[in-house]
């Protein structure tokens, strides 16, 4: 028998008789992600197997569980929080070492000094500042405890700008707010890439008034490049359902959207999320 073939079945055998393996439902990992030096629960970590839209974020205690297929044995599972370096680890080592603690490393980012001439600057607002009444979308988690993201391309001009707020159309049928997390992501290859700013912006927003607006003055953002604005989702765990909302639009253009922590983001064509940033140029 071919060696991974004989490790394959170790594990499984392994996890089985540790009573991780449930009939059915595959592969179950569960733990806490902790920070390493003052050793505190994190919350809204990402986690999954990137590209492959299996993932999960940590409760507010840091908490998760995260269900797998036996054909992710051979995956890495990464863990992902702003203002902390990537864990990753293969899934077949946390089952065979049976691990269920995970620390992350703080990142020691260098701060850059980039200055608006506040003298000759101008309010502006970058993106889709109207919406068609008649054209929405709909973001859907894949799993409960999921989160779901929205991607919208900014395009600055590659002018050097202060990002005072963020806006979005948002609705929803089954509550009236919710969770929010503002990301901005560098364009890599014309999809959002890595992080461009270390900052978690996370909002409760109402989902009853249609555009919302999230100020951002205080995190003093500034850029000097386009890049990706993310409104991601963060799941409700009082609520075991899968979680959809409405997000307005415009015809035209692209959207870009994704459905699971670390999962593949998805262009679409012929239409663009209603959204926008209002900087100091």
């Amino acid at each position: 028998m071919p060696k991974h073939k004989l490790r394959q079945l170790l594990i499984t055998f392994f996890y089985f008789l540790t009573a991780n393996f449930a009939l059915g439902q595959g592969l179950q990992i569960s733990g806490t992600v902790r920070n390493a030096a003052q050793h505190e629960a994190i919350p809204y970590v990402n986690i999954g197997i990137k590209k492959k839209n299996v993932g999960t974020a940590t409760r507010p205690d840091g908490s998760f569980r995260i269900s797998l297929k036996e054909e992710n044995l051979q995956d890495t599972l990464t863990f992902s929080a702003i203002g902390y370096k990537e864990l990753a680890i293969p899934v077949e080592r946390i089952l065979l070492g049976g691990l269920t603690s995970f620390e992350l490393t703080e990142k020691t980012t260098a701060l850059r000094e980039v200055v608006v001439n506040s003298k000759a600057a101008k309010v502006k607002k970058f993106g889709t500042t109207s919406r068609n009444p008649f054209l929405y979308g709909s973001a859907e988690t894949t799993q409960s405890e999921d989160i779901s993201e929205l991607g919208k391309f900014i395009d600055l001009n590659n002018k050097t700008s202060e990002i005072l707020s963020a806006t979005v159309y948002l609705r929803s049928i089954k509550r009236d707010s919710a969770t929010f997390r503002i990301n901005l992501y560098k364009n890599e290859s014309g999809l959002p890439g890595e992080r461009l700013v270390e900052k978690s912006i996370i909002r409760r927003l109402p989902l009853t008034q249609g555009w919302v607006t999230v100020p951002l003055e205080a995190y003093g953002l500034v850029v000097n490049e386009d890049f990706f604005l993310g409104i991601e989702y963060l799941p409700e765990y009082s609520n075991h359902e899968k979680y959809i909302f409405i997000y307005g639009a415009a015809l035209g253009g692209s959207f870009y959207s994704r459905k699971a922590s670390l999962g593949a983001w998805e262009k679409g064509i012929g239409g663009r999320l209603a959204a926008y940033v209002t900087v100091r140029q």
